[in-house]
């Protein structure tokens, strides 16, 4: 009886005491579900909650949420949507969800391998077993391969189980163009990762060109990823669908829209890669507003592989570089507006200038001539002379006048969330003078005719050309005119301005008179080639002398407008670091990039 009650005694015990542990951990598994739950896992960026779905779940990214930037016409610069092939893992028995039949007497996968051009067994090899879901390579940039809608539409067709066609972003084109101003993105750092809205695991920010300056408005609100529910062994649950999670704002993404032609830009890209370039820019900008219609920058540079060393990222168009007789306009100004010259004074040209070891080109002598003929035929000795009239205050004051040694750019104060909007920041201003003497007569001599201290951008060269066209009042060239929401509605308007100097502007009677000089040029100097072209073409031809390396090497420039009789753009060419003695290829482009707006614009 004893031994009966003892036993009954442990029983109770025993009972007890494992009730008492299944109400810790019943407590347990209500305080992990209702409390824990939200909480972040140590050492981990995720709560339990969402550590639990993503073990189940694997997915692949199709928009990082990033907002898209667009050209004047709406063509997609960054973050096309193209339709890409998607892999996910197969469930258990992956025979049963391979749709039997095939087209044109071939099976399904076959077909699949053909449409994407790669060998069956390649195929074959890259999704057997697989366990996270991918979007099929291209074979030249491991970026995911762009199907065309038929592809897209063949594919689908198929009815491959694991297999999907989705849309895709595409960041850029992956390919190298002269679009540096676009700029690149890179890894953000972990402390911009752990706040940054995407989503992501490793986040992207940008790193230079508009992706940089814009970052606070293209970062976006989430991602969208498409993802499969999947069992401890990787395989996709039977029966499950493969999903799309997107974030579902109606205002975000953002849609930046630019001021660059795509077409246009492409077709000055294709023009400076037949000639040869290695080194320069082009710039055109729209007379009427100096907005940046095109900007190529050499040599070219593949935004989705980019090597920091390399330098091929920096943007020549807004790098400063010795102009050489282009800056004889800023000259011809100084003097007109100083009363000390008129067109029609006339300087004897041998060849050689008495001072300063100065000549003109290969040492021949012009002759006779007046000033307006020494600008059509870019003689030294005539801007010599003026040179030595002039101070250096007043070369200063006239190029800053028209908008040279300073920031030209378009910006805007207190726009959009920023205190300063600066989308071409990486604009360099360049110099006229960098000495304390500007006086001393050589030092004045050799910055008239665009040597020594002076640096100039093809930005601010083509936007000196559109300052003359508007009678001295200097523009801001501009690269963005709208943000609009993601269901495009706009949010703000990014209107042009101008861009005034403290020292003032030329009189509309100067710029008229250098306006008519540069058509001198065509008619009867430098540019003489340039009569060929389809449009009536006005400009001014430099040629610099530099040192790369300890090296003599030239820069070589024309600037310019068309057609003359209602000029509609405005052009620069700089070709730098040639041979001494080349063949003058800026004048030759010059023309070429005409002639192809020309024939884009049906004239």
């Amino acid at each position: 009886m004893a031994l009966h009650k003892v036993i009954h005694k442990r029983i109770f015990w025993g009972l007890l005491i494992l009730s008492a542990l299944l109400a810790v951990l019943i407590l347990r598994l209500a305080w992990v579900q209702l409390l824990l739950k939200n909480q972040p896992v140590p050492g981990a960026e995720y709560s339990l909650a969402r550590m639990a779905e993503i073990q189940s779940e694997r997915e692949t990214v199709l928009d990082s949420g990033r907002g898209r930037l667009y050209d004047r016409r709406g063509n997609p610069l960054a973050g096309e949507t193209v339709w890409a092939a998607a892999f996910f893992p197969q469930e258990e028995q992956p025979a049963a969800a391979i749709s039997p039949g095939a087209e044109a007497g071939m099976e399904p996968q076959r077909r699949l391998a053909a449409i994407l051009g790669v060998p069956y067994e390649q195929l074959q090899s890259r999704i057997s077993g697989v366990k996270e879901p991918f979007l099929w390579p291209s074979a030249t940039t491991k970026t995911p391969q762009a199907l065309t809608p038929q592809q897209a539409q063949e594919v689908e067709h198929l009815g491959l189980g694991g297999v999907r066609v989705l849309p895709f972003s595409r960041r850029y084109e992956n390919e190298a163009s002269g679009r540096q101003w676009l700029g690149y993105m890179s890894e953000a750092s972990k402390t911009k990762a752990k706040d940054s809205p995407t989503g992501l695991r490793t986040p992207l920010t940008g790193t230079d060109g508009l992706e940089k300056t814009l970052e606070p408005l293209l970062q976006g609100v989430g991602h969208t990823e498409a993802y499969a529910q999947v069992d401890a062994h990787g395989n996709r649950l039977p029966g499950s669908p493969i999903k799309v999670k997107a974030p579902g704002n109606p205002y975000y993404p953002l849609s930046i829209y630019t001021t660059i032609d795509k077409q246009l830009q492409a077709g000055i890209e294709q023009l400076v890669t037949e000639a040869g370039l290695k080194e320069g820019a082009v710039v055109v900008l729209d007379t009427k507003n100096g907005d940046i219609q095109a900007m190529v920058s050499l040599p070219f540079y593949n935004p989705g592989h980019i090597s920091p060393e390399g330098g091929e990222w920096n943007n020549r168009a807004l790098q400063a570089a010795a102009p050489g007789s282009i800056f004889k306009i800023v000259t011809a100004a100084a003097a007109l507006e100083a009363g000390i010259t008129s067109p029609d004074e006339k300087f004897y040209c041998s060849g050689h200038y008495d001072k300063y070891g100065l000549s003109c080109q290969n040492g021949k002598g012009h002759g006779s001539l007046t000033l307006a003929q020494g600008f059509a035929v870019s003689c030294n000795t005539v801007f010599a002379s003026l040179a030595e009239r002039l101070s250096g205050a007043q070369l200063q004051a006239t190029a800053l006048a028209l908008g040279l040694g300073r920031d030209v750019g378009w910006q805007a104060k207190d726009t959009l969330g920023l205190p300063l909007l600066r989308p071409l920041a990486g604009e360099q201003q360049g110099t006229i003078f960098t000495t304390l003497l500007p006086d001393d007569g050589g030092a004045r001599v050799q910055t008239a005719i665009g040597q020594r201290d002076v640096r100039v951008t093809p930005l601010q060269a083509a936007n000196l050309v559109v300052t003359l066209l508007h009678g001295g009042k200097v523009r801001a060239p501009r690269i963005l005119q709208r943000v609009a929401f993601r269901n495009g509605q706009t949010l703000k308007e990014l209107p042009g301005h101008l861009a005034p100097a403290s020292a003032g502007e030329i009189s509309e009677s100067t710029a008229r008179l250098l306006l008519s000089w540069m058509r001198l040029v065509v008619t009867e100097g430098t540019g003489r080639r340039l009569q060929e072209a389809h449009w009536p073409l006005a400009g001014k031809s430099g040629t610099a002398q530099t040192l790369v390396k300890g090296a003599p090497r030239n820069n070589q420039w024309f600037i310019g407008y068309g057609p003359v009789d209602h000029p509609r753009y405005a052009v620069s060419i700089a070709v730098e670091n040639v041979a001494p003695g080349s063949a003058h290829t800026a004048t030759k482009l010059f023309g070429q990039v005409f002639d192809l707006l020309a024939a884009s614009s049906g004239a």
